[in-house]
């Protein structure tokens, strides 16, 4: 425990499943958070019910302190770009790297994959008014953008709202969903990418995010799959878990059940290997120095392990639909 007090997340009990309402096992205890260095240790339980399986932490950090997890977040920083530090060799292997890697995207099929998730599956669709919930950097609103669609954001993050709008100028709404009073009726889709995991009430999220959509838009959502391959190979290690910030975890069963309670009817949810080199290779650096650093570059050796379990989970895929490392849920008004 730290000594400042200041700094601490206070907590609350949260035995039983926010689904279903039964009680939890526990999973994983003493968690710490490996990526941004927030205070404490968190304990995972498992929902009980095998119709279930719902994952969450117990006790769960109150909503008024869960900014202190964010506050050296990845979305108040920079990249760091080529040669800052000045190092030709280190330059000149990370060029050597992100151009191996692209070549094994694209003779593997992997790289269109990658583009309709990051398109969040609306590549196809005809270019309306957009809204992204949590949309962090906004680097996927002014792709959005800039493919014809009339785009806004919601961030309950001040400086990266401010960051968004002085980068892209695109207008962002800052608080949560259900507290902005915005038009019912408003928009053809609404795109939350890596967001629901985060959310104290997403049932309340979604039924906001229903009320916002024209009849028959799209509300699209990826979340990590507590049913992953990568979860059964790194367990606790597994990059996904995230402690604190992750408060629930989610399989295609469960995301469903969120959107069911929600009122959507019209209910698809399936996996993707899309992203699991990327989720592998931050698995395989908390497992071997207990920290991973989302913005500096890996080590060969790591890129190329990572690129191993990418292939092997795209093959695993095939046979078990539910191995993705990410759950998209889709649904229409």
């Amino acid at each position: 425990m730290i000594s400042n007090k200041k700094q601490e997340i206070r907590t609350r009990p949260c035995p039983d499943c926010y689904i279903c309402g039964t009680k939890g096992v526990m999973l994983y205890r003493g968690l710490q958070d490996r990526l941004f260095g927030a205070p404490g240790r968190w304990n995972l339980k498992k929902c009980s019910n095998s119709e279930c399986g719902l994952v969450w932490m117990d006790p769960m950090p109150i909503e008024e302190d869960i900014g202190k997890a964010y506050e050296t977040y990845y979305t108040h920083e920079e990249e760091e770009t080529n040669g800052r530090n000045g190092n030709v060799k280190k330059t000149i292997c990370r060029q050597f790297l992100r151009k191996l890697y692209v070549l094994f995207r694209f003779f593997t099929g992997l790289d269109r994959q990658w583009r309709r998730v990051y398109m969040m599956y609306l590549d196809h669709i005809k270019p309306g008014r957009l809204l992204e919930v949590g949309c962090g950097n906004g680097q996927r609103l002014s792709l959005f953008q800039s493919r014809g669609w009339m785009v806004e954001g919601q961030e309950v993050d001040q400086e990266a709202a401010i960051q968004v709008y002085n980068r892209f100028g695109i207008k962002v709404y800052l608080g949560k969903v259900q507290n902005l009073d915005l038009r019912e009726t408003t928009y053809d889709a609404i795109i939350m990418n890596h967001v629901i995991e985060h959310v104290y009430d997403p049932v309340g999220l979604l039924k906001e995010c229903r009320r916002l959509l024209k009849p028959g838009g799209l509300l699209v959502a990826i979340t990590p799959n507590i049913e992953s391959r990568g979860h059964r190979i790194f367990s606790f290690c597994w990059r996904g878990l995230e402690p604190p910030r992750h408060l629930r975890l989610y399989s295609v069963t469960t995301l469903k059940r969120v959107a069911q309670q929600s009122g959507f009817t019209k209910i698809r949810s399936w996996t993707t290997a899309a992203n699991a080199g990327v989720i592998a290779r931050g698995s395989l650096e908390i497992r071997r120095t207990e920290r991973h650093d989302m913005l500096k570059s890996k080590s060969f050796a790591l890129s190329m392990k990572a690129s191993c379990l990418q292939l092997l989970s795209s093959l695993t895929i095939l046979l078990d639909k539910c191995s993705g490392e990410e759950c998209i849920l889709r649904v229409i008004k």
